[in-house]
């Protein structure tokens, strides 16, 4: 059956393809919020990179622009716009805005071909005097001609500027600091730091590479990936709550070893194999030693466990808010599958980044706390422990667009496996392409083996995509191997890890520890699939589907003893579309 090519309407897409999101930002003096991102304006692969751009009132709804922001016109620039970021204001009065973006110019280049070409991508500075609307190149660019002297490295570009706070009190100098990723030859991945005046971000100077890390390092083969070998898009962020704070990175790796779940799946030859990469992040002690500065990892894991790759970050002062954008790969389709459809990629819905606190924490559902690598413990008095971990969710607004939807679907107390041996039971149908599904599970664990939801099904499930949290191995996976059989998309599977904690109950001497719910979020928009669980898990991916032409079943399901899996509440909140119509 050949797929109804609807477009997503929550998630941004193109007439042509685009990679990574640049230079997110808030301007305050027009109230908008700017979003760039790397596009090929004449066709639907990769090529000819400049920045397209669009803006936003509420995050929600994107206006884009009619022409590309900044094209690949200048010497130093000839060869791509790259991967960029917003400049913060360099006074408390409003000025030009402006941008920062790495200036190629000597493509071909790679990590694993080395050596990488001397000087192949530098720094330039872009500004506009008209909120947005247009942008010049300034006149002093390149900020920077390429790496740092002396070093080789495995990459060089992406540049990211921003106050750091937690660097200013260690070095005692306040300055803006500045990351550019990349790696050092036959050692590791690493961001290089600079150190850049407020009143002028065209003078880069060179710190030190800010992690020492060696290549492929993984502490943990389930919970923390693989940190690769060349780093793409690295952030810093200085995450606070209560009296607590972490400084954080977000980063993609290139060059990390494939996941076992891809890496298995049989794949049609005439679809390329995906690229081997992860989007990541890392808690770490930040030093300070002869004036350079170093972070040292301590706990990390999957910033997303799917698809989604290129996160770019800022602070938005006013909400004190760590906002996220994200590229939405579409590498699961053949060349000429996406210029039938006219569009290759998409910018996923935007994500607030904090740090998630869980107190009286006692273990994981298996082994452990200190075996999950991706959270960090404070011991409590009675034995117990708060965990840390980088929280995850959409932004607040999302919300908004459940008041205007076509129609709610609402359920409680589904317990699953029925009296009758039932281990399935039908939500509703959802008549739009565009829905939400938000959840709250309450979980025996010593007889559930696994639950979760069938989405975008037929009546007699020959056609389907499944959500399934596993608690034997301890993993989220959406399955999409009956989403359709079409030879030009290739329906791997994706999945991460995931567990559920056990908390010390205080109600009663002896009362034992409790399994915290499962709290699930689904946002299916069109091609793409995003899936949120505890405010820690991600799960991004495009799952092409021949049913957007008629109404797609919704359904839960839980395997083990009889209904030893509750669904207390299930809400769907079906075409989330309209009302942006």
């Amino acid at each position: 059956m050949e797929p109804t090519r609807i477009r997503p309407s929550l998630h941004f897409t193109a007439d042509y393809w685009i990679n990574d999101p640049c230079a997110p930002g808030y301007d305050s003096a027009t109230g908008l919020y700017h979003v760039f991102y790397q596009c090929n304006p004449h066709g639907t692969e990769w090529g000819s990179m400049s920045w397209g751009h669009i803006t936003s009132e509420d995050l929600i709804s994107w206006t884009p622009s009619m022409r590309p922001a900044l094209v690949p016109d200048q010497p130093y620039d000839h060869d791509g716009v790259f991967t960029g970021c917003m400049a913060p204001p360099t006074s408390s009065e409003q000025g030009p805005l402006k941008v920062v973006y790495s200036s190629v110019q000597n493509l071909p280049f790679h990590w694993s071909t080395l050596p990488y070409p001397r000087n192949a991508a530098g720094l330039a500075i872009a500004k506009s005097n008209d909120g947005g609307k247009t942008w010049t190149k300034c006149s002093e660019n390149p900020s920077l001609m390429g790496e740092p002297k002396g070093i080789q490295v495995t990459g060089f570009r992406d540049p990211f500027l921003a106050e750091w706070h937690a660097l200013h009190q260690l070095r005692g100098q306040k300055s803006l600091y500045g990351l550019v990723s990349g790696g050092i030859a036959g050692h590791g991945p690493t961001a290089f730091l600079y150190s850049v005046p407020h009143n002028n971000i065209s003078e880069w100077q060179y710190l030190c590479p800010l992690v020492d890390m060696p290549a492929r390092f993984q502490p943990s083969p389930k919970w923390s990936g693989n940190f690769g070998v060349n780093w793409e898009c690295v952030n810093f962020l200085t995450l606070e709550s209560e009296s607590n704070s972490r400084v954080c990175l977000i980063l993609g790796a290139e060059g990390d070893v494939e996941r076992e779940h891809i890496r298995n799946f049989e794949s049609s030859p005439q679809i390329a194999p995906r690229t081997v990469r992860s989007l990541l992040w890392m808690f770490g002690d930040l030093r300070v030693e002869n004036n350079s500065a170093r972070l040292d990892y301590t706990h990390g894991g999957y910033l997303d466990c799917g698809s989604l790759y290129a996160a770019n970050s800022y602070f938005e002062s006013w909400s004190k808010r760590h906002i996220m954008h994200a590229w939405i790969p579409e590498e699961d389709i053949t060349a000429s599958y996406a210029k039938d459809k006219g569009w290759n990629g998409a910018l996923a819905i935007p994500r607030e980044l904090f740090l998630l606190s869980v107190p009286n924490v006692t273990r994981a559902l298996h082994g452990p706390l200190s075996e999950v690598a991706s959270v960090a413990r404070v011991t409590n008095g009675d034995g117990s422990a708060t965990i840390q971990t980088l929280g995850i969710r959409p932004v607040k607004e999302i919300d908004q667009l459940r008041k205007r939807c076509g129609h709610v679907y609402q359920r409680q107390n589904i317990s699953l496996p029925s009296s009758t041996a039932e281990a399935t039971q039908t939500l509703c149908s959802a008549s739009f392409s565009t829905w939400e599904l938000e959840a709250t599970i309450s979980i025996d664990p010593s007889r559930c083996h696994e639950l979760g939801f069938h989405i975008r099904h037929n009546s007699d499930m020959s056609s389907c995509t499944t959500i399934t949290f596993s608690l034997q191995e301890e993993t989220i996976s959406v399955s999409k191997g009956r989403s359709t059989s079409d030879p030009n998309i290739r329906n791997c599977p994706e999945q991460g890890p995931f567990t559920l904690f056990y908390r010390a109950s205080h109600l009663a001497v002896g009362s034992e520890d409790k399994l915290e719910n499962l709290r699930i979020r689904v946002i299916s928009d069109a091609d793409v699939l995003e899936v949120f669980a505890n405010d820690w898990f991600a799960l991004t991916t495009t799952v092409y589907s021949p049913e957007y032409s008629s109404p797609t079943g919704i359904s839960v399901f839980a395997n083990g003893g009889q209904e030893s899996a509750v669904f207390e509440e299930v809400n769907v909140w079906d075409g989330l579309s309209t009302a942006r119509r």
